[in-house]
């Protein structure tokens, strides 16, 4: 055999030898890596949300409706004898107490008529004393002792006739209010009971001032008398006051009842006939105030809160929005006390553990 033939020889057989040796050889051992297990594996941490603690407080949900301002009471002064204008003791638009003497009518024959009303019943008195001693002792019928004492009694209603025309010359405020028109002058002659000719004035009662607003069919059943209440006037002033009257019968037009709003106005700087926003108390509910970033839908579209609990597990709660004021809402149908998660909600779920982290400055105010 030819030399070159042993070597190819040879060189094959070496090669095959160094290529088994690789499959048959010292076996590495396994690497550490796979030996490692997934319970070795780090636990994913929990994820940190912004919380805060709220308490609920009870919220008063309020009905407004547009009103307006009536004076308590308003009554047109009269005369109640004739005669002429002598004496004006006040002026249009001046506040009157009760009692007070607004005019004055002249007297002209009245003293006369006074005196001879008082001179007849002296007279008819010692008439009738005599009468009755005759009686007593039979020299006088019955019949003409009760004449007498007729005569008297008519002498005595003649006398208390003259003193009540005299009291009425002096024509007085009925009770303390705004003489708010005054349509006499001096000289002027008045006649009791002939219409327009009677009437002095307008005298109107504004302490307290009465705001009248009507209320829907729906709402009316939830107001009582003796409510608290508010108006906001026209002018920008708010004032308190308290339900004196619910109506009952509804108007037929509108389908609306009458409440009376009674709100003091001692100082008489409320006038009549101011429009107002009456502001109406219906039903005191426990709520929250939250922002309205704190609000969530659940996995049914359901409005809601995500809360964290004792065990730092976030559970989604629903609420009913109680109110809607600016900067915030009034919200209802959760526990007394929550921890609130206000930011990091949109990123957790119903659940979830979490890390809550309350941060200083990121409480949520409440509306004043």
């Amino acid at each position: 055999m030819k030399s070159s033939h042993i070597l190819a020889v040879a060189l094959a057989i070496g090669a095959t030898v160094w290529v088994l040796s690789g499959q048959f050889g010292y076996e590495a051992p396994a690497s550490t890596d796979a030996a490692v297990t997934d319970s070795d594996q780090p636990e994913r941490e929990a994820t940190q949300v912004r919380v805060r603690q709220s308490v609920s407080e009870p919220y008063v949900l309020e009905l407004t409706v547009t009103g307006r301002t009536e004076a308590n009471r308003a009554v047109s002064l009269r005369v109640q004898t004739s005669g002429r204008i002598s004496e004006i003791l006040v002026e249009q638009g001046q506040i009157v107490d009760e009692g007070q003497i607004v005019a004055r009518i002249a007297a002209d024959d009245r003293p006369e008529r006074l005196a001879r009303a008082q001179a007849l019943v002296q007279q008819y008195q010692v008439a009738f004393d005599a009468s009755s001693e005759l009686a007593e002792s039979g020299w006088r019928a019955q019949t003409a002792n009760a004449e007498a004492l007729a005569e008297l009694r008519n002498a005595h209603a003649e006398l208390a006739a003259i003193r009540l025309d005299i009291a009425r010359t002096d024509i007085k405020a009925p009770f303390t209010g705004v003489l708010n028109s005054l349509n006499i002058e001096l000289g002027d002659v008045v006649t009791e009971g002939f219409g327009e000719a009677d009437q002095v004035g307008q005298i109107f009662d504004l302490d307290p001032v009465i705001v009248i607003a009507s209320v829907s069919e729906r709402e009316i059943g939830r107001i009582s008398v003796g409510d608290v209440g508010r108006a906001r006037l026209v002018t920008g002033e708010v004032v308190e006051g308290v339900v004196r009257f619910v109506g009952q019968v509804a108007e037929p037009e509108t389908r609306t009842f009458p409440v009376e709003l009674e709100v003091p106005n001692e100082t008489y700087a409320i006038p009549s006939g101011l429009t107002a926003d009456v502001i109406l108390p219906l039903d005191t509910i426990t709520s929250h105030y939250i922002s309205p970033s704190a609000l969530s839908l659940g996995d049914d579209g359901t409005l809601g809160v995500k809360l964290v609990g004792d065990d730092n597990i976030v559970r989604f709660a629903p609420v009913t929005i109680v109110a809607d004021e600016v900067g915030g809402l009034w919200v209802a149908g959760l526990p007394y006390e929550i921890t609130l998660i206000t930011v990091g909600h949109d990123y957790v779920t119903d659940g979830e553990l979490v890390e809550p982290v309350e941060v200083e400055g990121s409480s949520f105010s409440q509306a004043p």
